[in-house]
């Protein structure tokens, strides 16, 4: 055994049994600019040399006669535990040779008699290959380190929804190793009952590339290894590596603020509640006054009254909205849906509001179907829905009319409430009826607290109804109504 060692760029190992071929490669690594770090002439000591010298490359002959150990077994071991890049050298070229070899994931073949061209070919790539791969594993080392102290569970799927991997915040969220979830439908991880609705949004967004999930943040409940359930939300992107498509999910546990949200709700009913015996109170008392009870009123007293009475109304108003909002946020709405009247309906709602909208000099229309109209409907929700909707109306109305259309189509009931006011813009129509609108306030400049909107359409939707808008602005809005059939 012989050592070389000149100052070169590259560091290479030699091992080859015959002098002439090692006295010839090294004389073509020398013009290379290669530095040599040694000359090996067996397997052992192969392993041994590349041990001690740390080659970033090893050029091995896969037949050494009088060596203990061939060249793909040593080429396999310093792979195994040094990770060291081997190109095999070699005049023998059979099949059951080059299988073997291929077996150590080699970084190249040279076929003795060799040219210097082929040799410098062959190990720049073999140079250039594992450099590439260094930098990949250290980037994904370091992907792999940022994901892994995230506090929230990252999940990889691809295109079949298919688990490809998850960090330790995913182990510990739902419980299985990454061997145990990799391979499986994300959707598993979802509880049984909003499992369906998930899988067919993902099989749209394959489909279509359309998806409400992605960019957005979605709210499920989640079921873990030991079978408890909890809340989740979770996110969705999507990228492309060689045209295949993935999506990473980042998910959240939110139990804890489920619990502040509950314990929020909780003591805004109770507020509410407490509020609204004391204001239907004061509201009796000023009705008596004015109906002469206490004995005879001034003007001044008249005026005053009528000012108390708008307000504790307006009020009285807030407080039962509150209470509504808490108890379909805390998802204790009892619904007592059957075949009612929808003319009926129509006209409780409208009783409320007809002084209103006839004082203010607005026109009431009210156009009803000949037909009797029966629906499946919770009459009080539903007077309530269209109560919100004929306030806003006429509240938003300062001349023209207030029109109620009532009919019958193929699957519905019909009210349609058509105003002739200000309008509504196209960018507040897609926010209207969502949660979020009740901390932006009613669309205009006339106040409100944009409570009423979203309890209306709450109670269509429990009702396994619908309401709809139509509006532009200076044409004024059309409210639709949409109730189930009885018959």
């Amino acid at each position: 055994m012989q050592t070389l060692i000149q100052n070169k760029t590259h560091r290479i190992l030699i091992v080859d049994d015959e002098v002439i071929i090692t006295t010839q490669l090294q004389d073509y690594f020398e013009n290379m600019e290669y530095q040599v770090v040694g000359i090996a002439n067996n397997g052992k000591e192969a392993i041994k040399m590349a041990r001690e010298k740390k080659p970033d490359i090893i050029l091995m002959d896969i037949v050494m006669p009088d060596s203990d150990l061939d060249g793909i077994t040593a080429a396999g071991m310093i792979r195994e535990e040094l990770d060291i890049p081997v190109v095999f050298l070699t005049a023998y070229g059979g099949e059951k040779i080059l299988e073997r070899a291929k077996s150590v994931e080699p970084y190249g073949f040279v076929i003795k008699p060799f040219q210097g061209d082929e040799l410098k070919a062959a190990i720049e790539v073999a140079l250039y290959r594992k450099q590439a791969e260094s930098q990949l594993k250290a980037s994904e080392e370091q992907y792999r380190s940022v994901v892994d102290s995230a506090t929230e569970a990252i999940i990889t799927i691809d295109i079949k929804m298919r688990i490809i991997f998850w960090n330790r915040a995913a182990e510990m969220m739902f419980g299985y190793s990454q061997t145990e979830a990799s391979g499986q439908h994300f959707t598993f991880l979802i509880t049984e009952r909003f499992r369906q609705t998930i899988i067919n949004e993902m099989d749209r967004m394959v489909l279509t590339e359309e998806s409400d999930y992605i960019g957005k943040t979605t709210e499920t409940i989640a079921i873990r290894k030991d079978g408890t359930e909890f809340p989740m939300e979770f996110s969705l992107a999507s990228w492309i590596i060689r045209d295949e498509i993935f999506f990473t999910i980042i998910a959240r546990n939110i139990t804890e603020r489920k619990k502040v949200e509950s314990m929020k709700s909780d003591f805004v009913s109770l507020v509410s509640h407490q509020l609204k015996t004391p204001v239907s109170g004061i509201l009796g008392c000023i009705d008596n006054m004015l109906k002469g009870l206490t004995g005879k009123l001034s003007p001044q007293q008249i005026e005053y009254l009528r000012v108390m009475q708008d307000i504790s109304k307006r009020n009285y108003r807030i407080i039962s909205d509150l209470l509504n909002i808490s108890r379909i946020e805390r998802g204790v709405i009892s619904m007592n849906i059957k075949p009612a009247n929808l003319d009926e309906i129509v006209d409780l709602a409208v009783r409320e509001h007809k002084d209103n909208i006839e004082s203010k000099g607005l026109k009431l229309n009210i156009m009803k179907s000949d037909n009797h109209i029966s629906v499946m409907a919770d009459q009080d929700k539903m007077v309530e829905a269209l109560n919100n909707v004929i306030h806003n109306a006429y509240k938003f109305t300062e001349k023209g009319s207030i029109s109620i259309i009532v009919k019958r189509t193929r699957e519905y009931g019909s009210v349609e409430i058509h105003d002739t006011g200000s309008g509504i813009p196209a960018n507040q129509k897609n926010s209207l009826f969502q949660r979020k609108q009740i901390f932006k306030g009613a669309p205009s400049t006339h106040g409100g607290c944009g409570l009423g909107l979203y309890i209306a359409h709450q109670f269509m939707q429990l009702q396994k109804g619908n309401i709809l808008v139509k509006s532009k602005v200076g044409k004024g809005a059309t409210f639709i109504f949409e109730i189930p059939l009885s018959n």
